[in-house]
Protein backbone atom coordinates (compact mmCIF):
# COMPACT_ATOMS: atom_id res chain seq x y z
CA UNK A 1 0.00 0.00 0.00
CA UNK A 2 1.37 3.08 -1.06
CA UNK A 3 0.84 6.65 0.56
CA UNK A 4 0.71 9.94 -1.61
CA UNK A 5 3.73 12.60 -0.46
CA UNK A 6 2.62 15.54 1.48
CA UNK A 7 1.28 18.14 -0.20
CA UNK A 8 3.72 20.34 -1.59
CA UNK A 9 6.33 18.68 -2.04
CA UNK A 10 6.90 17.17 -5.68
CA UNK A 11 7.09 13.55 -7.08
CA UNK A 12 9.77 12.29 -8.58
CA UNK A 13 9.52 9.12 -11.42
CA UNK A 14 11.40 5.83 -9.34
CA UNK A 15 15.35 5.99 -10.61
CA UNK A 16 16.33 2.75 -12.58
CA UNK A 17 18.47 0.57 -11.02
CA UNK A 18 22.25 0.97 -11.08
CA UNK A 19 24.47 -1.37 -13.73
CA UNK A 20 26.48 -3.69 -12.37
CA UNK A 21 30.00 -3.93 -13.13
CA UNK A 22 32.42 -6.86 -12.67
CA UNK A 23 34.72 -7.14 -9.56
CA UNK A 24 38.55 -6.40 -10.13
CA UNK A 25 40.64 -8.70 -11.47
CA UNK A 26 42.68 -10.69 -8.56
CA UNK A 27 46.41 -10.16 -9.20
CA UNK A 28 48.65 -12.29 -7.80
CA UNK A 29 51.24 -12.06 -4.93
CA UNK A 30 53.78 -9.25 -6.10
CA UNK A 31 55.66 -9.64 -3.02
CA UNK A 32 58.29 -11.81 -4.74
CA UNK A 33 59.75 -10.78 -8.22
CA UNK A 34 61.64 -12.99 -10.69
CA UNK A 35 65.74 -12.97 -9.54
CA UNK A 36 64.50 -11.78 -6.23
CA UNK A 37 66.73 -13.50 -3.42
CA UNK A 38 64.89 -15.62 -1.39
CA UNK A 39 67.54 -15.36 1.43
CA UNK A 40 67.21 -13.11 4.49
CA UNK A 41 69.81 -10.37 4.24
CA UNK A 42 70.21 -9.73 0.61
CA UNK A 43 69.30 -6.35 -1.12
CA UNK A 44 65.97 -7.28 -3.50
CA UNK A 45 66.21 -7.00 -7.21
CA UNK A 46 69.38 -8.72 -7.70
CA UNK A 47 69.82 -12.43 -8.77
CA UNK A 48 71.37 -14.75 -6.34
CA UNK A 49 74.60 -15.55 -7.91
CA UNK A 50 75.49 -11.69 -8.69
CA UNK A 51 78.88 -11.22 -7.32
CA UNK A 52 80.75 -7.77 -6.47
CA UNK A 53 83.83 -6.32 -8.62
CA UNK A 54 86.87 -7.49 -7.51
CA UNK A 55 89.22 -5.14 -5.63
CA UNK A 56 92.17 -3.01 -7.76
CA UNK A 57 95.19 -4.92 -8.03
CA UNK A 58 98.05 -3.28 -5.54
CA UNK A 59 101.31 -2.21 -6.72
CA UNK A 60 104.88 -3.86 -5.51
CA UNK A 61 106.35 -1.65 -2.91
CA UNK A 62 109.04 0.66 -4.37
CA UNK A 63 111.23 0.17 -1.14
CA UNK A 64 111.35 -3.38 -1.25
CA UNK A 65 112.18 -3.07 -4.41
CA UNK A 66 114.97 -0.86 -4.06
CA UNK A 67 116.01 -2.37 -0.43
CA UNK A 68 116.62 -5.79 -2.03
CA UNK A 69 118.77 -3.85 -4.69
CA UNK A 70 120.85 -1.81 -2.36
CA UNK A 71 121.55 -4.58 -0.16
CA UNK A 72 124.19 -5.91 -2.45
CA UNK A 73 126.25 -2.49 -2.64
CA UNK A 74 125.27 -0.92 0.42
CA UNK A 75 123.83 -3.37 2.93
CA UNK A 76 123.30 -1.04 5.70
CA UNK A 77 121.23 1.14 3.44
CA UNK A 78 119.64 -1.74 1.94
CA UNK A 79 118.66 -3.34 5.35
CA UNK A 80 117.26 -0.12 6.45
CA UNK A 81 114.56 0.43 3.29
CA UNK A 82 113.79 -3.19 3.62
CA UNK A 83 112.98 -3.74 7.41
CA UNK A 84 110.99 -0.27 5.95
CA UNK A 85 109.25 -2.09 3.53
CA UNK A 86 108.50 -4.99 5.37
CA UNK A 87 105.88 -2.64 8.09
CA UNK A 88 104.72 -0.97 4.64
CA UNK A 89 103.54 -4.35 3.21
CA UNK A 90 101.94 -5.59 6.13
CA UNK A 91 98.17 -7.17 6.11
CA UNK A 92 98.08 -6.85 2.38
CA UNK A 93 98.86 -3.32 1.98
CA UNK A 94 101.13 -3.54 -0.83
CA UNK A 95 103.20 -6.41 -2.69
CA UNK A 96 106.97 -6.93 -2.03
CA UNK A 97 106.59 -8.21 1.34
CA UNK A 98 109.14 -11.53 0.28
CA UNK A 99 111.41 -9.07 -1.84
CA UNK A 100 111.84 -7.31 1.41
CA UNK A 101 112.95 -10.00 3.74
CA UNK A 102 115.03 -11.03 1.27
CA UNK A 103 116.83 -8.17 1.34
CA UNK A 104 116.90 -7.66 5.29
CA UNK A 105 118.75 -11.29 4.90
CA UNK A 106 120.82 -10.24 2.27
CA UNK A 107 121.56 -7.17 4.31
CA UNK A 108 122.75 -8.90 7.57
CA UNK A 109 124.86 -12.06 5.47
CA UNK A 110 127.11 -9.21 3.54
CA UNK A 111 127.59 -6.97 6.86
CA UNK A 112 128.45 -10.55 8.52
CA UNK A 113 130.94 -11.17 6.22
CA UNK A 114 132.60 -7.79 6.18
CA UNK A 115 132.98 -7.51 10.19
CA UNK A 116 134.30 -10.58 10.10
CA UNK A 117 136.61 -9.88 7.55
CA UNK A 118 137.71 -6.57 8.72
CA UNK A 119 138.24 -8.73 12.33
CA UNK A 120 140.66 -11.28 10.45
CA UNK A 121 142.50 -8.57 9.05
CA UNK A 122 142.71 -6.48 12.48
CA UNK A 123 144.63 -10.06 13.26
CA UNK A 124 146.55 -10.33 10.10
CA UNK A 125 150.15 -8.90 9.98
CA UNK A 126 149.86 -8.39 6.45
CA UNK A 127 148.13 -5.12 6.59
CA UNK A 128 151.00 -4.30 9.56
CA UNK A 129 152.73 -1.00 9.02
CA UNK A 130 155.94 -2.14 9.39
CA UNK A 131 155.13 -4.99 6.49
CA UNK A 132 154.27 -2.17 4.01
CA UNK A 133 157.31 -0.23 4.58
CA UNK A 134 159.31 -3.19 4.54
CA UNK A 135 158.39 -4.99 1.44
CA UNK A 136 158.82 -1.46 -0.19
CA UNK A 137 162.44 -0.91 1.05
CA UNK A 138 163.10 -4.76 -0.77
CA UNK A 139 161.81 -3.54 -4.10
CA UNK A 140 163.51 -0.40 -4.19
CA UNK A 141 167.03 -2.04 -3.42
CA UNK A 142 166.63 -3.89 -6.97
CA UNK A 143 169.34 -6.15 -7.93
CA UNK A 144 171.95 -3.64 -6.39
CA UNK A 145 174.21 -5.12 -4.60
CA UNK A 146 177.23 -2.30 -4.42
CA UNK A 147 177.62 -1.38 -0.52
CA UNK A 148 175.58 2.25 -0.57
CA UNK A 149 172.67 0.30 -1.79
CA UNK A 150 172.86 -2.54 0.19
CA UNK A 151 173.57 -0.10 3.58
CA UNK A 152 170.30 2.14 2.36
CA UNK A 153 167.88 -1.14 2.16
CA UNK A 154 169.19 -1.94 5.87
CA UNK A 155 168.89 1.27 7.26
CA UNK A 156 165.27 1.16 5.16
CA UNK A 157 164.53 -2.28 6.81
CA UNK A 158 165.22 -1.13 10.66
CA UNK A 159 162.63 1.93 10.01
CA UNK A 160 160.13 -0.67 8.80
CA UNK A 161 160.87 -2.37 11.72
CA UNK A 162 160.30 0.60 14.30
CA UNK A 163 156.63 0.79 12.52
CA UNK A 164 155.47 -2.68 13.19
CA UNK A 165 152.48 -3.05 15.45
CA UNK A 166 153.20 -6.76 15.72
CA UNK A 167 156.39 -8.31 17.40
CA UNK A 168 157.35 -11.35 15.13
CA UNK A 169 156.77 -8.55 12.38
CA UNK A 170 159.74 -6.69 13.84
CA UNK A 171 161.48 -9.03 14.49
CA UNK A 172 161.90 -10.38 11.16
CA UNK A 173 162.41 -7.01 9.67
CA UNK A 174 165.23 -6.51 12.09
CA UNK A 175 166.95 -10.04 10.90
CA UNK A 176 166.94 -8.98 6.82
CA UNK A 177 167.73 -5.76 8.05
CA UNK A 178 171.20 -7.29 9.73
CA UNK A 179 171.49 -9.64 6.96
CA UNK A 180 171.89 -6.60 4.90
CA UNK A 181 174.19 -4.93 6.89
CA UNK A 182 176.22 -7.98 6.79
CA UNK A 183 176.22 -8.28 3.10
CA UNK A 184 177.45 -4.41 2.53
CA UNK A 185 180.34 -5.33 5.07
CA UNK A 186 180.98 -8.34 3.33
CA UNK A 187 181.46 -5.97 0.28
CA UNK A 188 183.50 -3.28 1.41
CA UNK A 189 185.82 -5.89 3.50
CA UNK A 190 185.71 -8.83 0.33
CA UNK A 191 185.08 -11.42 3.82
CA UNK A 192 181.75 -13.37 3.08
CA UNK A 193 180.44 -14.46 6.59
CA UNK A 194 180.01 -18.26 6.34
CA UNK A 195 176.64 -19.24 5.79
CA UNK A 196 175.11 -15.71 5.79
CA UNK A 197 173.08 -16.71 1.48
CA UNK A 198 171.27 -19.60 3.64
CA UNK A 199 170.42 -16.78 6.67
CA UNK A 200 169.40 -14.44 4.37
CA UNK A 201 167.10 -16.92 1.99
CA UNK A 202 165.63 -18.48 5.61
CA UNK A 203 164.54 -14.63 7.07
CA UNK A 204 163.73 -13.49 3.75
CA UNK A 205 161.16 -16.18 3.75
CA UNK A 206 160.30 -15.25 7.12
CA UNK A 207 159.10 -11.86 6.34
CA UNK A 208 157.12 -13.42 3.05
CA UNK A 209 155.30 -15.50 5.45
CA UNK A 210 154.03 -12.57 7.28
CA UNK A 211 153.51 -9.80 4.91
CA UNK A 212 152.16 -11.87 1.81
CA UNK A 213 148.60 -13.12 1.38
CA UNK A 214 148.55 -16.87 1.14
CA UNK A 215 152.06 -17.82 2.20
Amino acid sequence: MSYPPPPGQQQFPPQPDQPQYPSQPQYADQSQYPGQSQYPGQQPGYPSNFQAPPPPQQGRSGLAIAGFILAFFLPLIGFILSLIAIFKTGAGKAKGRGLAIAGVIISVIIMGAGIALIAALSQSTVADPGCVSGKAAILASGSNVDEASLTKTANDLKAAAAKAKHDNVKNALNAVADDYAKLANAVKTGEVPPGIEDKIAKDGQEVDNLCTIGS
